[in-house]
């Protein structure tokens, strides 16, 4: 009868949970004692599992934002007028569900290829909804630029917020008016109004 394997998958996922909450509270710099400490294991685990401290916090990364890209993948809507928004909701409902993991993609850290390439896959879906709504007539601009400001006007209410700098019983409000406003910028007279 052979060993137990005691580095499985499961204390990756673990370790992966609660390494999330310290890179969002501490950075790429968070030490590793606590780590295991918190998950009852070594450092040994670390580097058997993840291979280096930097192919760990890879993986954090790599899995928030894969994350992040599907609650936006999950998304449906009958029309581009409805999707651009509700992609936009989608984006801070899980960022209030996984404030850390929302920390951690777009946290600061050396990116690696890796974690670039899955930073930059965050605004896929958008771009995606956004492109069709142009070619549909509803938006105007290049889809590109169109994207990355409906992404940063979106970003940074989220920011925000989960910082606390909203007043309670507010946010829901200032951000239903944060989005017909960027809407209002972006769409075609016909679909102006569309997101009141």
């Amino acid at each position: 009868m052979g060993r137990p394997r005691l580095h499985d998958e499961h204390l990756r996922q673990r370790l992966l949970e609660a390494a999330t909450d310290l890179l969002a509270v501490d950075g790429p710099d968070f030490s590793l004692r606590p780590l295991v400490a918190s998950v009852g294991t070594s450092t040994s685990a670390v580097y058997s599992l993840f291979g280096s401290r930097g192919e760990l916090i890879e993986a954090i990364t790599l899995r928030a934002a894969r994350s992040f890209v599907d609650a936006q993948q999950a998304v449906t809507a009958d029309s581009a007028v409805e999707l651009v928004p509700a992609l936009a909701r989608a984006m801070r409902d899980w960022a209030r569900q996984h404030a850390a993991m929302f920390q951690v993609v777009f946290g600061r850290s050396d990116a690696s290829v890796a974690i670039a390439e899955a930073r930059e896959s965050t605004t896929d879906p958008l771009l995606e909804a956004v492109t069709a709504a142009a070619e549909e007539g509803v938006l105007h601009g290049d889809p590109a630029v169109v994207t990355q400001t409906i992404f940063a006007g979106v970003h940074g209410f989220i920011t925000l917020e989960l910082l606390g700098l909203y007043p309670d019983g507010q946010s829901d409000a200032l951000f239903e008016s944060l989005l017909a406003a960027i809407w209002r910028s972006w769409a075609t007279p016909k679909h102006l109004h569309a997101v009141a």
